[in-house]
């Protein structure tokens, strides 16, 4: 009996040790108070609109995850998805099928993610600067090609992929689950997932053990591509269009979901669960100050608030386990 106890007390303690149970505890708390102070928070239309809002900074999040944990950043992933929707846009009005319509509109955005990956091995700078100037280039090829203008479309399965459901559960939805499945298989029983690791916690060491650090660079920011163009679909279907403003804030918004999920800027690991998380925390804290009804420049303020608070928490607690 006392042994079967402490093997309970050792599964808690080990339990407590991960990031993501600090993280569920904290949503947990949040939808409980929320759910008080506010009549609106826990109804069904409110929580799918939560879920749909978290979808699409997931999906491009996941993406950063794989990027950062090999010691690197993406800040052009809002502008890479914002191509794809365009390209998408774009093909279907062109009277090109459904489907080589959203294989182009995913290899675009593929094709930035693969140039940012070339170019920072390629031309040995920080990855800051390379998807930096992408992003300007990327923008700037959207608004050549737009004019700045909306493209309208009329297509019900695109639309029914932005904005439909499975009976009360959205598609985007499950296309995040299913995606979230997939990456968590490969970045923790693979071996892609274990040389990603291995080239951000260390890259001598990658490249000592035979790891092909430049090949895993630019299969990491192509994936990261990926999950854009696949988001691209997505944003396509709930704008009924292709946008050339659609970025917003998704690139900043997806290096914070990282970050509080848990993943390190310094690379060498992080996980899927904590991103998923951290993306839901922050919609979740955005959510909830719309039902209270501060106002919206303050919301920002909040969220910032929000991410040096986590980060500076997380230091702490590492820095006393240091000890």
């Amino acid at each position: 009996m006392e042994k079967l106890e402490t093997n309970r007390g050792v599964s808690l303690r080990s339990i407590w040790k991960y990031r993501e149970t600090g993280l569920a505890l904290i949503l947990i708390l949040m939808c409980a108070v929320l759910s008080v102070v506010t009549t609106t928070f826990f109804t069904s239309d409110n929580l799918i609109n939560i879920l749909k809002q978290t979808t699409l900074v997931c999906i491009i999040a996941i993406g950063q995850t794989f990027v950062i944990i090999s010691g690197g950043i993406d800040l052009s992933v809002g502008q890479s998805m914002t191509l794809g929707s365009m390209v998408l846009a774009y093909s279907l009005k062109g009277g090109y099928p459904l489907i080589l319509s959203m294989l182009l509109a995913i290899v675009a955005s593929m094709a930035v993610g693969f140039s940012n990956g070339a170019l920072i091995t390629k031309l040995h700078l920080p990855a800051f600067i390379i998807t930096l100037g992408m992003t300007n280039i990327v923008k700037g090829i959207i608004l050549v090609l737009s004019e700045g203008n909306i493209v309208l479309l009329n297509n019900d399965v695109i639309a029914d992929i932005g904005r439909g459901s499975l009976g009360p559960i959205p598609w985007m939805v499950m296309i995040l689950v299913a995606i979230a499945a997939v990456c968590i298989f490969l970045l923790n029983k693979t071996v892609l997932g274990n040389r990603v690791k291995a080239v951000g916690g260390n890259e001598t060491a990658a490249k000592l053990s035979g790891i092909a650090v430049d090949r895993t660079r630019i299969l990491v920011y192509t994936i990261a591509g990926l999950l854009c163009g696949i988001a691209a679909i997505i944003v396509t279907g709930r704008l009924n269009g292709g946008n050339p403003n659609a970025a917003g804030t998704y690139d900043m918004d997806s290096i914070a979901a990282v970050i509080v999920g848990g993943t390190a800027l310094s690379g060498g690991a992080g996980s899927i669960v904590g991103t998923v998380l951290g993306a839901l925390l922050m919609v979740l804290i955005r959510n909830g100050l719309v039902l209270l009804r501060v106002n919206i420049y303050w919301q920002t303020v909040a969220i910032g608030v929000v991410i040096i608070a986590v980060c500076a928490i997380d230091a702490f607690t590492n820095a006393r386990k240091q000890q």
